[in-house]
């Protein structure tokens, strides 16, 4: 292999899947930001930003243990959008069941009003059950919403997980080859959730024969991105890196063959048409073919 070509691969290829690795984090918030303003998650699936988390977390792991600076740039900006997108959603979340709570305790309060006259006659013979009925609903209103949205515990769980499997290896009498093995293994099995999207949208596709589903500069982006990655990886002999970027390249090239074949419908979503990656479904599809 000459020098050149050499460089090529084991630099510009890397340099350049960092880059797009990097955009393709950053692609949801646009969406976050607009489910801001609006105070509500809408149709926004934030699943995917949990397993983001664990995805750059594990990939950090892996590119200190590996001493490799590719893979730290290519996951340390993805870390800190991660974090601040599943913040987002915790928010979200929160406040969507605080309003909720809300909205239920003033429809009870009105309720309770406009059934004040016809309950009046019937007061001493449904007296003890009213009472029952009313210091629980008391007792509901005190407790409020859950300390823990669902969001939240999901992000817990990934933390503690990752948490766990770095301890074993940092503080387990193995080498450092075996380190480097157990947690490539581990986040490699995380990638395994983000792999749900890409098949989902090919299943989709054959099923309705419409590619409308398909997002042609998101396509083009990932499967360019596996790319560089698999020829990085190829370069260095680093199966770890190799074999999910390979499966993502492949599931890039699959959609590539749909979308020239199957004939582009008119887009249900505007924004799915008009915006990039602006879901959390193609966020999901997006981080299942990068590192």
């Amino acid at each position: 292999m000459s020098s050149a070509a050499y460089i090529v691969e084991a630099y510009v290829c890397p340099t350049i899947g960092a880059i797009l690795s990097t955009l393709t984090f950053a692609a949801p918030i646009k969406a976050l930001r607009s489910s801001i303003k609006n105070g509500s998650l809408g149709d926004l699936n934030p699943t995917p930003w949990i397993f983001m988390l664990g995805n750059t977390i594990g990939w950090l792991a892996y590119s200190f243990v590996t001493d490799n600076l590719f893979v730290f740039f290519a996951n340390a900006p993805g870390l800190l959008i991660s974090i601040f997108l599943n913040v987002g959603a915790m928010k979200l979340q929160y406040y969507e069941m605080v309003s909720s709570i809300q909205l239920t305790e003033s429809r009870t309060a009105t309720n309770q009003g406009d059934d004040a006259d016809d309950t009046q006659n019937t007061m001493d013979a449904s007296e003890l059950d009213g009472d029952i009925i009313h210091n629980n609903t008391d007792e509901k209103q005190r407790m409020g919403p859950p300390s823990l949205t669902s969001h939240e515990k999901a992000v817990l769980c990934i933390i503690i997980t990752w948490f766990l499997i770095l301890s074993i290896t940092s503080l387990a009498p193995i080498s450092k080859r075996d380190t480097k093995l157990v947690i490539g293994i581990a986040v490699n099995l995380n990638l395994i959730f983000f792999y749900g999207a890409p098949l989902s949208t090919i299943v989709t596709v054959v099923r309705t024969r419409n590619s409308a589903s398909i997002h042609f500069l998101t396509m083009v982006m990932n499967t360019f991105n596996a790319f560089f990655w698999c020829v990085y990886s190829s370069a260095i002999g680093d199966y770890n890196i190799l074999i999910p970027n390979g499966l993502g390249f492949l599931f890039g090239a699959v959609q590539i063959a749909l979308y020239s074949i199957f004939p582009r419908g008119e887009v249900v979503s505007e924004a799915d048409g008009a915006e990039f990656l602006n879901d959390g479904g193609n966020a999901a599809e997006a981080e299942s073919e990068i590192i």
